[in-house]
């Protein structure tokens, strides 16, 4: 077995109240049996800044194979390049003092497996003298032959099932609230509480892996934290699982060479020891897998049911990524990330099957993090990002990107936390003002806190991710994305000025939840073995149900056993059965589908499970039974197919920016589509003229249309129906 405790936690844990106000943290009066501090809101840093004497480069393709090689310092990657290029760039390493030329992302493949994988093998962080001027060092590399393009580093500031768990009816409004302004999770656990299987990546200042309320009861492999056990029960000074990180049972720091850290701080050497000083990587990790029901402590989003205390949990597992430390800001400990640390914390956890990473800080397209998201989005990884602190609406990088979940804070009243970045690039809020976790305190466990931020807003919404990943496995990271964003609960009423600027609404992980499950069906007659004749009348039967019930049903017909399906009926709502007209052609191979839609689009179908429709003997010439065929009973064969009036679903949704939309109609009749705003305005009009009974669609393109709610509205004749319908940018 493979770790390092640090010694210093009990020692910690008689740290007096004085000691403590030293931090500016105040400790609270309602302690329980824990340490409990609330750690009041302070704006960021104004600006980030880069690495001085560091940057990233990325080779060209006809590099990739090559060697780079300066004999006085033996910085050596890779094969061999021509010699020109080889002399250009030995000659900048020398000219600049280059004293590290190394792959960033170790593990990449060289040759690519597929055609869509995103290719990270040609880029170098490259360090050299401090005495030289990085814009002047990036200049003279990127125009190098070998070069494709360099990058700086950036420094960011951190942006009705009820457990057990001490502090959570009075003090986790978040999760449970008396004016039903929370993320709805006692009802959603209801449905799921997290599955161990599914892996969560906390890239952060460390995870307090030894705290009783994440990582178990001692040695800590029994929790909510993820433990690598290849490397746990590997060999000491090994590399068991090959991916280029040594006896990482637990994690990795990614922290290396910082200067002007807080004291005690861990500033130097990246390791196996992802523990936390600064206390936001614990506080984030705890909101999306604090152990649930075990008496102890505060419960996490997704951070399963245990049966007794000392039960080995069973909630999703929060893997530690240190990319993150405290610093020095006038005299006041902020929490900092560097984007090439998180660049291979996120390679990393891609690698390892994270379902969802967690970006609760600031960001620039620096130090090769645009390339390791573009790779985790590759990969069907969830990317979760603050919005930020700054109360404006700036999107930084991650917030310009519409593959990322960019989540703003509200507080207890569903109202824009007054410190929360906002914008129509915001896809969704989340409680994130006062909100109770697990906490360290300069590397002590033994502590929880009540923090404000943006950056306690996006873990719920990776915790969602989590537990839509633990309900149903074959979900997609798209399908994960929508979910959340297109079943939130709007807010526009309680943020007058911000209608839009919030994005779809506050995170509701039980309507998420609800909304993947499809309706069960199961097709009663015809199921197999019936004798149908062509013209007569026949009842096709089956059961459905859902948890928010049957909306519409279609029924299919084949005549070469499935391999192509003819619509014969669109119903509303689940009627069970339906008088069929029985039609040609003539078929020995004839099955039925019935395919039921719930009102959030989700769909379940089940078909006769055998043929029907054999052949039978018929009466020959002879007035003898003779030869095979089928009667026919005066009905041509190309029966009309059967419709009633129904509006479904758009498809897809949420949609950017384009979505169809079909409905029915049983008879002739003049038709008007519409589509309307939350506000009751009309955007635009579909559909308004004479049509004939059958299947339509229409397609929507909401180009210049404002992210938001819509409703569209079907009047034919005397049928009306609405449905709801998010665009999401």
């Amino acid at each position: 077995m493979k770790r390092i405790i640090v010694g210093v936690f009990l020692l910690l844990l008689l740290i007096s109240v004085a000691a403590l106000a030293l931090d500016n943290r105040e400790i609270s009066v309602f302690e329980k049996q824990y340490k409990a501090i609330y750690v009041p809101f302070q704006s960021p840093p104004p600006s980030m800044y880069y690495v001085p004497n560091r940057m990233v480069l990325k080779l060209k393709q006809e590099t990739a194979e090559s060697k780079i090689v300066d004999e006085e310092s033996k910085i050596v990657d890779g094969e061999s390049i021509d010699a020109e290029r080889l002399e250009n760039l030995e000659y900048l390493n020398k000219k600049y003092g280059v004293k590290a030329f190394v792959r960033e992302f170790p593990e990449s493949p060289r040759a690519l497996s597929r055609s869509s994988e995103v290719d990270l093998s040609r880029y170098y962080i490259v360090e050299f003298d401090k005495e030289h001027k990085l814009q002047d060092v990036m200049r003279a590399y990127s125009a190098n032959a070998s070069v494709e393009h360099v990058e700086p580093i950036g420094i960011h500031p951190i942006l009705e099932v009820i457990p057990n768990d001490p502090y959570f009816l009075t003090d986790q409004w978040n999760f449970k609230d008396t004016d039903d302004n929370d993320v709805d999770a006692t009802d959603a656990w209801e449905l799921e509480t997290g599955d161990e299987t599914i892996i969560l990546g906390d890239l952060d200042t460390g995870l307090q892996y030894n705290s009783r309320d994440l990582g178990g009861l001692s040695p800590y492999t029994d929790g909510n934290v993820w433990i690598n056990w290849d490397e746990y029960n590997g060999s000491a000074g090994v590399d068991d699982d090959g991916n280029g990180y040594v006896d990482d049972w637990v994690g990795w720091d990614f922290v290396d060479n910082i200067t002007g850290a807080w004291p005690g701080e861990d500033a130097d050497t990246p390791d196996n020891e992802p523990t936390d000083f600064n206390g936001h990587g614990t506080h984030v990790g705890g909101i999306m897998g604090a152990i649930t029901n075990n008496g102890v402590m505060v419960a996490g989003l997704a951070g399963g049911w245990n049966e007794t205390a000392s039960s080995p949990a069973n909630g999703v597992k929060i893997m530690a990524l240190r990319i993150g430390w405290s610093g020095n800001y006038l005299g006041q400990e902020v929490g900092y990330v560097r984007m090439d640390f998180a660049a291979q914390a996120i390679y990393y956890a891609v690698n390892k099957g994270v379902t969802a990473i967690n970006c609760s800080w600031g960001s620039s397209n620096s130090g090769g993090l645009g390339a390791a998201i573009d790779y985790a989005i590759s990969h069907g990884v969830v990317v979760v990002h603050a919005a930020g602190n700054d109360g404006n609406s700036y999107a930084d990088y991650l917030g310009s990107r519409t593959d990322v979940l960019n989540v703003a804070a509200t507080d207890s009243s569903d109202v824009r936390a007054y410190f929360s970045n906002y914008g129509t690039w915001v896809d969704l809020a989340a409680p994130g003002v006062d909100v109770l976790s697990t906490y360290s305190y300069h590397y002590n466990p033994g502590y929880i806190a009540w923090v404000s931020g943006t950056s306690q807003a996006s873990p719920h919404v990776t915790a969602a991710a989590g537990l839509l990943k633990s309900y149903d496995a074959a979900l997609t990271g798209q399908e994960i994305f929508d979910l959340i964003v297109g079943h939130t609960d709007n807010i526009d009423a309680a943020n007058p000025g911000y209608e839009g600027l919030l994005g779809s609404g506050r995170l509701n992980v039980f309507r998420s939840l609800d909304a993947a499950v499809a309706p069960s069906v199961t097709v009663i007659q015809p199921n197999g073995g019936e004798v149908l004749y062509i013209g007569q009348q026949y009842d096709v039967i089956w059961d459905a149900s859902d948890n928010v019930g049957i909306d519409s049903t279609l029924i299919d017909y084949s005549v070469d056993s499935g391999a192509n399906w003819t619509r014969i009926a669109t119903l509303a709502g689940n009627p069970g059965t339906y008088t069929w007209t029985v039609c040609g052609p003539p078929s020995t191979t004839c099955r039925m589908m019935v395919t039921c839609y719930d009102a959030e689009g989700n769909s379940g179908s089940d078909m006769s499970d055998d043929d029907f429709c054999p052949p039978y003997m018929a009466a020959g010439p002879d007035g003898k039974k003779s030869g095979r065929g089928f009667a026919v009973a005066g009905v041509e064969e190309a029966d009309v197919p059967r419709f009633e009036f129904a509006l479904t679903q758009n498809h897809p949704n949420p949609f950017n920016p384009v979505t169809r939309i079909s409905y029915s109609l049983r008879e002739n009749c003049h038709v008007r589509l519409e589509v309307y705003d939350v506000l009751g305005r009309k955007v635009c009009t579909l559909v308004n003229e004479a049509q004939k009974a059958g299947e339509k669609s229409v397609e929507w393109n909401a180009t210049g249309i404002s992210s938001g709610v819509y409703f569209y509205v079907l009047r034919a004749g005397e049928f009306e129906q609405t449905r709801k319908m998010v665009l999401m940018r």
